[in-house]
């Protein structure tokens, strides 16, 4: 075996031992505490699949503008947009499943660019452009819907929306489309170099600005798959107002946090992919332990703090042995000097 193929193996064997670490411990802690499994019936699998596609793409959506330090608040209220338009539209025209998630992809990718140029035009920053743009586009989608936003429940025509192959497929689908876009295209390349200096990259040619237009658009179009997951695992969607959309996308910042951590296995597409899974197990499993949801997020938050720490201070280490090796050296430079005169 090269020594490629044997590096490619040791990184997924380390990729695929966070999920298989963690379902290990939830299974112990489920038999121990009510002697049942993780996955107990196929309705647990099913449940999990879809709420892994529901995150995922969230995730994968936040990582596109928080991997250049872009903060993009609006993705909660762009979900909710563009799955409350698209979805009215298409089933008033009768195009079932198909219809739902092209229109909601389409309105996606529109209401991502424009976003993305409020940003580029206003130059405001990020984080204080997407309240209000969340803002904004929290009131379209009410008053767009009159407050009803979108009901799915017993709508002939998209019940295959909540088919667990049908959202295993779609997440696979942008996974691997993320990943041709992150390494073999030229947005990718532009996209690594922006995030090693904006500045260096910008006096290299690089329309950064263009970029960043780009990067709202493929996030809301990310973000617009969840929202139809998410639709169709609950039976509609809600039109909210006050900013509350906002909170579908903050309880997906560990997954997308753990999966950027992940990539220097994989990619960041795959990492993300698999941190969520990771995650998702660990909040299965607090469920089947019957944990209340507002435990469950006591621990997930409290698992995601612990793990920001370690992340801050990992190379702690390697800094006080060199500044060791560096006073020790400065030492033998001192005794030698004095030896010397």
């Amino acid at each position: 075996m090269s020594k490629a193929m044997k590096t490619k193996l040791k990184n997924t064997l380390i990729t695929l031992a966070f999920p298989c670490t963690v379902w290990v411990i939830m299974e112990l802690l489920c038999a121990v505490k009510i002697s049942r499994h993780v996955f107990n019936t196929m309705l647990d699998v099913q449940n999990y699949i879809r709420n892994v596609g529901i995150s995922a793409c969230t995730a994968l959506a936040l990582s596109y503008n928080l991997g250049h330090g872009r903060f993009d608040l609006s993705l909660g209220a762009q979900r909710m947009l563009v799955v409350i338009l698209g979805g009215n539209l298409a089933i008033k025209l009768g195009l079932g499943t198909p219809g739902v998630i092209l229109f909601a992809l389409a309105f996606g990718l529109v209401f991502g660019a424009i976003a993305g140029i409020m940003f580029v035009v206003t130059r405001i920053p990020a984080m204080v452009l997407g309240i209000g743009v969340a803002l904004v586009y929290e009131c379209i989608a009410f008053a767009g819907s009159k407050s009803q936003g979108l009901q799915l429940f017993g709508v002939k025509g998209v019940e295959n929306l909540s088919n667990m192959y049908l959202t295993i497929c779609v997440v696979l689908a942008a996974v691997f489309l993320v990943m041709v876009i992150d390494r073999y295209t030229k947005f990718g390349f532009y996209a690594r170099a922006i995030n090693g200096s904006q500045r260096i990259s910008h006096g290299c040619g690089i329309n950064i600005f263009t970029h960043a237009i780009g990067c709202y658009t493929i996030a809301g179009a990310l973000a617009s798959f969840s929202g139809v997951f998410d639709a169709a695992f609950k039976g509609g969607m809600d039109a909210a107002l006050g900013f509350s959309s906002n909170s579908a996308i903050m309880s997906n910042c560990f997954p997308m946090f753990l999966g950027k951590f992940m990539s220097r296995w994989s990619s960041d597409s795959v990492g993300i992919l698999i941190a969520t899974m990771t995650v998702k197990i660990f909040e299965t499993g607090l469920s089947v332990m019957q944990v209340s949801a507002t435990g469950q997020q006591v621990f997930t938050i409290s698992v995601f703090l612990l793990f920001l720490v370690i992340r801050a201070n990992e190379g702690i280490g390697n800094n006080r042995r060199a500044r060791k090796e560096r006073i020790a050296l400065a030492e033998k430079t001192k005794l030698l000097m004095r030896g010397l005169s």
